[in-house]
């Protein structure tokens, strides 16, 4: 059996798009997409969207200290309960 109901994505924000360079046209990240004419699109390029759809989300920088601060915390206890 089928299922014909249509999943939506998530929508991705531009800035979340712009993240990562363009596969297509070569832009950098930060940057818009151009046309082989040097003009912009009105739309980024498709395999744009898909890259970063497939690339793992950014992490802030709260998220990135407490993570920073497990692992040195972990390190530390590693050493402390070390068995010889």
């Amino acid at each position: 059996m089928l299922n014909n109901i249509g999943v939506q994505p998530e929508k991705l924000t531009l800035k979340r798009i712009l993240s990562v360079p363009c596969p297509r046209c070569r832009a950098k990240r930060k940057e818009k997409c151009t046309l082989s004419t040097g003009h912009p699109p009105i739309k980024t390029h498709a395999d744009r969207e898909l890259a970063a759809a497939k690339a793992p989300p950014s992490q802030n920088f709260g998220q990135s200290g407490l993570r920073m601060l497990k692992e040195i915390t972990n390190r530390g206890l590693r050493v402390l309960f070390q068995h010889k």
